[in-house]
């Protein structure tokens, strides 16, 4: 059982005990819980009196959620530089100052977040205390979290996720993602939770299903493979709020700097397949490889003859190691591709009587 106040005012069994409103079973657990320390039974004193002056019928403001949004805004500057520029600089300025002013909304707003608040004097309702992490992936590097409800989530190379520890009791979960991750969310039809997925340039809401999500290129594309999901764009600089709801087998774009929401048809196994060991072309233009590849390695990559980039692929490379993946595009392009430190060069190869004629 817990043995901290903040955490017995968000038990509401407790808070039953507290008000002489519990069950004989739950009277008999938290009597024997204030026998074991002296401590507890002065833990129950404060809770009344807490629970005395801080009750309030008014209505609770997420106010972590609306915190979030708002550091996650208050750059609006840094939405333009390159992915690699804001990961740089933006990544511990603006988790800390999330830090510093969820601090000092602890400490100034407890009754605000966490007491327990009257409802017509006869029902109680509280926010649950979500405790938040972030994943950060380097180069050439995934990783994975799996729910209790079997919900997961995979993180691409070069990204970063901010997510609960855990599984929460609530009508809404979030995250908020910088770089790629693959969402497959389960689907609960006893619940009607939603899920959302926050980017920079909109929101991405879900009751349940398989999509990724790609915050790279100063914009947000999200591919839908199973179930349905929702994009919603605020207003900005005098743009209309956008929104729309897509189906299987989509692309959607969207970002700050577009007055709509551009939507195409696609292979999603071409968008999705990077979360295994796995990488499906289908005719996928050069460019989106090679944009794929500078994204997950951190190289750059020069393509000398111009008409390699208006080639289609399509195939199935078995290994993402960058090498072999270099060694694969090299004989699907019939090309010539080589490596010099953090530069991959492609270029048409020679035929054999330039290179005779050369010697």
């Amino acid at each position: 059982m817990p043995d901290k106040l903040s955490e017995l005012l968000l038990d509401e069994s407790f808070v039953r005990f507290v008000r002489g409103e519990a069950s004989s079973e739950e009277f008999a657990k938290w009597t024997a819980w204030s026998k074991q320390k002296s401590e507890y039974a002065d833990l129950i004193n404060k809770a009344e009196n807490l629970l005395a002056e801080g009750s309030q019928s008014l209505p609770l403001p997420n106010t972590e959620a609306e915190l979030d949004r708002l550091m996650w805004r208050i750059d609006s500057q840094s939405r333009f530089r390159s992915y690699k520029e804001v990961r740089k600089h933006s990544r511990i300025g603006v988790w800390s100052a999330v830090a510093v002013a969820a601090s000092i909304l602890l400490v100034v707003g407890f009754f605000t977040r966490h007491t327990l608040l009257q409802n017509n004097g006869t029902e109680y309702s509280r926010v649950s205390s979500v405790t938040y992490r972030t994943l950060n992936t380097e180069t050439g590097q995934k990783t994975s979290v799996q729910y209790s409800d079997g919900s997961k989530i995979v993180l691409n190379a070069n990204s970063q996720l901010r997510l609960p520890d855990k599984s929460i009791n609530s009508d809404t979960m979030e995250v908020w993602l910088e770089g790629e991750a693959l969402f497959n969310i389960t689907n609960n039809p006893d619940s009607k939770r939603e899920f959302i997925v926050h980017t920079t340039d909109g929101d991405v809401s879900v009751l349940g299903t398989v999509f990724s999500v790609n915050t790279t290129k100063s914009r947000s594309r999200v591919v839908l493979s199973e179930g349905q999901v929702k994009i919603n764009v605020s207003e900005f600089k005098g743009r209309k709020g956008m929104s729309y709801t897509m189906n299987p087998g989509e692309l959607a774009e969207f970002s700050n700097m577009l007055d709509q929401i551009k939507v195409s048809t696609v292979n999603a196994l071409a968008y999705t397949s990077w979360a295994g060991d796995t990488l499906i072309l289908d005719n996928t233009p050069l460019h989106e490889l090679i944009d794929r590849i500078e994204f997950t390695y951190d190289v750059n990559v020069e393509v000398e003859d111009d008409k390699l980039l208006q080639q289609r692929l399509t195939g199935r490379l078995e290994n993402l190691n960058l090498d072999f993946l270099l060694e694969g595009l090299a004989q699907v392009l019939d090309a010539e591709v080589s490596k010099k430190e953090r530069t991959v060069f492609i270029k048409t190869k020679q035929s054999d009587s330039v290179t005779n004629e050369s010697q």
